[in-house]
């Protein structure tokens, strides 16, 4: 949640705290029980939206992603090298153009473009493993690293998935923040129109909703005023 949604949240669940405080001055009142009601339910909504944008926070399955991803290129840069030392000392140009990637290429490439890279190292790793056993290329090590690149291709999808179940979240967000809105400026109405001899409480809900000028209160006669003029 952003400062904003976090500031109109906290002055909605103050407002209806306020209200709760204060039942006996409008209690009676039918049609403003049923806008209370109504703004207790919204908040209650409110909160589910929130959470639920809490919950689907894709960072920390991101950070995850991104560990793996370093140690994955670091160990395909190694076997780059194996590949490239063997296609210099064959003169294989058209291998050592596929393989020799500089390990920093595979922070910097779009992940999508990294793990295409990745797939056609290993391809080539298993094109020329019968020629490459003394540079320390195994079958082993290609499974492994073809198993590996299986699941970091997986995982990209899901987190998809978790970031926009939480852009959902933001415009439910968005939508019960509006509905609340609607619903407070028709309680300032009802409250200010229907309560009588409620200027202390008005001045309350109207601090408490963070309005200045929406209410003002009845003038005091002054105490040296003399009544008889």
């Amino acid at each position: 949640m952003d400062l904003k949604e976090k500031t109109f949240w906290e002055m909605e669940k103050e407002s209806i705290s306020y209200l709760h405080k204060n039942e006996s001055v409008w209690s009676n009142l039918a049609v403003i029980a049923a806008n209370v009601e109504a703004l207790e339910g919204n908040e209650q909504e409110l909160s589910l939206a929130f959470k639920a944008q809490d919950e689907n926070n894709p960072g920390g399955y991101v950070d995850q992603k991104n560990q793996q991803l370093s140690v994955y290129f670091r160990k395909m840069y190694k076997l780059g090298r194996k590949l490239s030392f063997y296609a210099k000392e064959t003169g294989d140009k058209v291998l050592l153009n596929d393989v020799d990637v500089p390990e920093s290429t595979f922070e910097l490439l779009p992940e999508k473009e990294a793990l295409i890279k990745c797939s056609t190292i290993i391809k080539r790793g298993n094109d020329y493993l019968a020629k490459t056993e003394a540079y320390g290329i195994t079958a082993d090590e290609l499974d492994n690293l073809t198993t590996e690149l299986s699941v970091l291709e997986k995982m990209q999808p899901t987190i998809g998935i978790i970031t926009n179940d939480r852009k959902s979240a933001r415009r439910s967000i968005k939508e019960v923040s509006a509905e609340a809105r609607i619903m407070l400026d028709k309680l300032d109405d009802a409250l200010e129109g229907m309560i009588e001899d409620g200027d202390t409480f008005l001045e309350g809900w109207f601090a408490v909703r963070k309005i200045k000028g929406r209410h003002k209160p009845k003038d005091k006669v002054p105490k040296d005023t003399d009544e008889n003029n």
